[in-house]
């Protein structure tokens, strides 16, 4: 997380920050980090890194179960904190971390950064558009093949392992399409080989004017991975979104209208695309990194956020709310049953 998003997004960001220290109690990560940041001290230990940096703002990119307590520690030194997600494993955890913000005035802000990429904020600005009109339904869906990479260190021994690494995700992106709260969720977690951790995830949720949304986060599929596709279906259109590099040719007969069709597609990191039967734009493109990109600019809005002391963007308290979806999903598979929320 450190190396391929954070400092990639770091760099972008070189004029307005400046990177004063690193802290992990891996020695190779602090061989790794003092490599890609030469003259920057790197420590073995939280509290003495903080105490002799004296940093204005910290980003915790440590395992989920860390973060609690760093949270904590940085806050204690009246840091502002950039943590990445989920930002706690508790509601009640969550609670501590907002009260020790508000006690500290100071900022946490989680680095849920998806819907500041391009291909989503572009997708979100056709809503409610004459070409678009109203969003009804979103449909997410993710097929990723574990591998021995994948599952190593704290990832692979998370029982509550898709909600947590990637729903997160999914979540904060429903809630940003539809700009309010469902009213209910219904998940199924089947587990047909007996995993430590959960290796499929079926969720539906409704809200209040009949809206809906659909999730199928899949470690079961051995087909070609795809990171994340969403498919927004409006009034008028739909909009499909993706996140990876894609190169394709594509042939063929409109069947309906009796009309050949030819297209040649290369993405690198993630495209949006504008449909509407047979007719189509790409409205948006990715880079190659889009995380990055995104991280700098949730990074970015933050620290603009401070500067005029203006309540930031995916703050702990908003943050919140998605892991109230994530506790709720855990909760409406294990009763078997679907959780209202509106109560």
């Amino acid at each position: 997380m450190t190396q391929n998003i954070h400092l990639p997004a770091y760099k972008q960001l070189r004029r307005d920050m400046t990177i004063v220290g690193g802290c992990d109690p891996d020695e190779s990560a602090r061989t790794a980090f003092a490599r890609l940041q030469p003259g920057v001290p790197v420590f073995d230990d939280i509290e003495r890194m903080l105490e002799t940096t004296k940093p204005e703002l910290v980003s915790i990119c440590t395992p989920p179960s860390l973060h609690v307590s760093h949270c904590l520690a940085a806050l204690q030194k009246r840091c502002h904190v950039f943590c990445e997600k989920p930002m706690a494993e508790t509601l009640a955890q969550a609670d501590e971390i907002i009260l020790a913000a508000e006690n500290a005035k100071r900022h946490v802000v989680v680095n849920s950064q998806f819907p500041l990429m391009k291909i989503h904020a572009a997708a979100k600005a056709c809503l409610g558009r004459p070409d678009f009109g109203r969003l009804l339904f979103l449909h997410a869906w993710q097929t990723f093949r574990p591998t021995t990479a994948t599952e190593a260190g704290w990832r692979g021994d998370m029982a509550r392992r898709l909600g947590f690494e990637f729903g997160v995700h999914v979540f904060e992106l429903i809630r940003f399409f539809f700009e309010e709260q469902p009213v209910s969720i219904t998940a199924r977690m089947p587990n047909p080989n007996r995993e430590k951790g959960d290796v499929l995830n079926i969720v539906t949720v409704e809200f209040g004017d009949g809206r809906a949304a659909a999730i199928v986060l899949d470690r079961l599929s051995k087909g070609p991975e795809r990171y994340l596709d969403l498919q927004l279906d409006g009034e008028f259109a739909t909009i499909k979104t993706s996140i990876g590099g894609e190169v394709s040719i594509r042939a063929g007969l409109n069947t309906r209208e009796r009309r050949p069709y030819f297209a040649i597609d290369f993405v690198k990191g993630g495209k949006a695309v504008w449909q509407n039967g047979n007719r189509s734009r790409v409205i948006a493109r990715e880079g190659i990194n889009p995380f990055a990109q995104a991280t700098a600019a949730h990074l970015r809005n933050f620290c603009s956020a401070v500067a005029q002391n203006k309540i930031p963007a995916g703050n702990a308290r908003d943050h919140r709310k998605t892991l109230a979806l994530i506790f709720a999903a855990y909760d409406s598979a294990a009763a078997n049953s679907t959780i209202r929320l509106d109560s």
